[in-house]
């Protein structure tokens, strides 16, 4: 025989007897191996900055294997879905967060996970049922299956007031008339409120000594309200201080608050006061301008050009600009020139249907990572045109002025504020790189 063929002879029978991770010839890697948890130990719900409920979940068997998980969502209980990876730094929901999660197998040292696995969950009442593989950052996959049972009550949070009615001085205090539904005043506040309609009003009266209402906590003037009815229907009443009124149809009950604290806060010109009574159990919030009672007033530079709005993916970003400037767009280069004296800007606010919604925006926490209530911050992209040969762009929201030499400035803090009246918008724009207002019908 010859002797070359023997060498490959044996070499093939050597080959055959050397085990692999691939089975031969069917390029199948074993199955991983299953994990059945079984006992549950459940961390604190939290909330994160941008209204997200994190879930930390212990998983644990008889055997000592144990599966630690911080799970993401909207709603303050786990939603049947499948979770994919993702990582504190942004979390989304749908994220298990992987460098929050860790395994151990037969009480093991744990290894953290990475991104790469999914989990499915499904939800019956309160039964959860979850499954799914998972890989260590060491790179070993392993499937885990989980049974358990888990409460989550709503998180209690403020009623929301969404009408001031007035804010009123006195003398030495401050009265502020906050609302929620349907309700109207048919008399003079600061002498005889009737209130009808269907609703809650608050009548939150606060220590001043300028008339002006200024961040920090209070305690509040107790309230010392009544009325008096002097025929049928015919009521009276006097008094003052902190007061609820629960509104009805045919007229409205009165509970005077003793105690309670208010925390007011303020970015730009929009202010959040909100009280809470342990007491009582009331616990209001309102969120928006208080001009009467304003301690500083702002200048806005009167945007009064729609340059251009553009609907992109997860954002609508609109070209605004004063009066003086002129605007060319150029089919060459696909974007706008700008002369003239003035200022213009770019606004990036999160959108998912391509129309911009009324409310406040807060700056996003990481560049190019717009989120619902949020607007992007600016920030200069550099754009490889060619290998190693870069042009510098401007992104997300951006304050220009133009006078003679253009200068810019990043729009990285402060709010947005979108309000309708009809058709006609009006946006404002409060930050440290500019205080701008425009008001006007936007082309969507």
């Amino acid at each position: 025989m010859n002797k070359h063929l023997l060498y490959i002879c044996a070499g093939l029978l050597a080959l055959s007897c050397t085990k692999s991770a691939i089975e031969p010839l069917t390029g199948k890697y074993p199955e991983p191996s299953t994990y059945t948890l079984t006992q549950l130990t459940q961390g604190e719900r939290t909330k994160d900055e941008n209204g997200k409920f994190h879930f930390p979940l212990t998983l644990s068997s008889s055997a000592g294997d144990q599966l630690s998980l911080v799970l993401v969502a909207d709603t303050y209980y786990i939603p049947g879905i499948t979770y994919s990876g993702g990582s504190s730094a942004i979390a989304k929901a749908g994220n298990y967060l992987a460098d929050e999660s860790s395994f151990s197998a037969a009480n093991g040292i744990p290894s953290a996970l990475n991104t790469t696995g999914t989990l499915t969950v499904t939800k019956a009442d309160d039964h959860y049922t979850l499954g799914g593989y998972l890989w260590t950052v060491e790179g070993k996959a392993f499937r885990v299956e989980a049974s358990f049972d888990a409460v989550y009550e709503p998180e209690k949070e403020a009623q929301r007031m969404d009408i001031l009615i007035d804010a009123k001085v006195l003398e030495g205090s401050v009265v502020i008339y906050i609302a929620s539904g349907d309700v109207n005043v048919s008399a003079d506040l600061a002498g005889n409120p009737f209130f009808t309609g269907d609703g809650k009003v608050l009548m939150l009266a606060l220590e001043s000594e300028d008339g002006k209402l200024y961040p920090g906590t209070y305690s509040v003037i107790p309230g010392d309200f009544w009325t008096y009815e002097y025929a049928p229907g015919m009521l009276f009443t006097g008094g003052g201080g902190t007061n609820w009124f629960d509104v009805k149809a045919d007229g409205y009950d009165v509970t005077n608050l003793k105690a309670g604290e208010a925390i007011v806060t303020k970015t730009g010109s929009t202010y959040n006061v909100e009280y809470k009574d342990e007491e009582s159990e009331i616990w209001v919030a309102y969120t928006g301008p208080i001009e009467a009672l304003d301690y500083e007033v702002i200048e806005y530079t009167p945007l009064t050009q729609l340059v251009e709005f553009a609907p992109g993916e997860g954002v609508v970003t609109l070209r605004l600009a004063t009066e003086s400037i002129v605007a060319t767009y150029s089919e060459m280069m696909y974007s706008y020139t700008y002369s003239g004296t003035g200022n213009y800007v770019f606004l990036e606010l999160y959108s998912t249907d391509g129309t911009v919604a009324a409310g406040s925006y807060k700056a996003c926490a990481i560049s190019g990572w717009v989120q619902e209530g949020e607007f992007g911050v600016g920030f200069q992209y550099n754009y490889e045109y060619a290998p190693g040969m870069f042009w510098p762009v401007d992104m997300g929201s951006t304050w220009f002025t133009l006078d003679g030499e253009e200068t810019k400035s990043y729009i990285t803090d402060g709010m947005v504020t979108v309000s309708y009246e009809g058709d006609v918008c009006t946006i404002t724009l409060e930050s440290s790189a500019a205080n701008a207002k425009f008001v006007g019908r936007l082309a969507e």
